[in-house]
């Protein structure tokens, strides 16, 4: 089979281009992995979570890949008629290691929130809090209390806190600059479902683009 034949095999097949997606980021060497962007640019045309699975993988390697398909995944949350969400929402931080080589090496951890009813935002991101307590780095959420550092074969790792800051409003999680996409979906996702539950329609998710040091 050539490269257009497996591309288009690929193009029918979801799961099999974003597992090879997946075994390029995992197995390649840093100057090769940039090639899984080609299977997961595919799988996505068939399955949007991709995005998130993409970022994922690269986060596993550290690799300043994942923010870009972070960005990506955070944007699909959107609703332009609804609840926005700005795609440098929970932001991974990159910072350059070598020439053009760039390494993630955090996560800003904390989502504002902007519409016209403040007060019903706070009661929202309030009943959002003890939630995402329970969500682990694998974007599941936990059915105990049970918090940080599990360890296999579950999930390895929940927030150290969460608090919510009226003023703004903001939700902010304590992750310790853990890079972790698919925590971030389910956060947003929480967030988002608690702001339609107290009757917000409308509103724009996003982070502050200036950066708070880790407690």
């Amino acid at each position: 089979m050539d490269r257009d034949e497996l591309l288009a095999a690929l193009g029918n097949d979801p799961q099999a281009a974003l597992a090879l997606g997946c075994r390029i980021v995992a197995t390649a060497g840093v100057d090769e992995r940039r090639h899984a962007d080609i299977p997961f640019e595919i799988a996505r045309n068939g399955d949007r979570a991709t995005v998130w699975h993409a970022a994922e993988a690269y986060a596993r390697e550290s690799d300043g890949g994942a923010a870009r398909w972070m960005a990506e995944g955070a944007a699909s949350l959107s609703d332009p008629d609804g609840i926005v969400v700005d795609h440098l929402t929970l932001p991974i931080l990159i910072m350059e290691y070598d020439e053009d080589r760039w390494i993630a090496h955090g996560q800003d951890w904390r989502i504002a929130v902007r519409c016209d009813d403040p007060a019903r935002a706070i009661g929202a991101l309030n009943a959002a809090k003890p939630r995402l307590y329970l969500v682990a780095n694998d974007g599941s959420v936990q059915q105990d209390g049970a918090a940080g550092l599990t360890g296999p074969p579950g999930p390895e790792y929940t927030p150290n806190y969460v608090a919510v800051d009226e003023d703004a409003p903001l939700i902010r999680l304590d992750c310790k600059d853990g890079v972790f996409p698919l925590m971030a979906r389910t956060a947003l996702e929480i967030v988002i479902e608690e702001l339609r539950a107290v009757g917000i329609t409308r509103a724009e998710l996003t982070t502050p683009r200036n950066r708070e040091p880790t407690p």
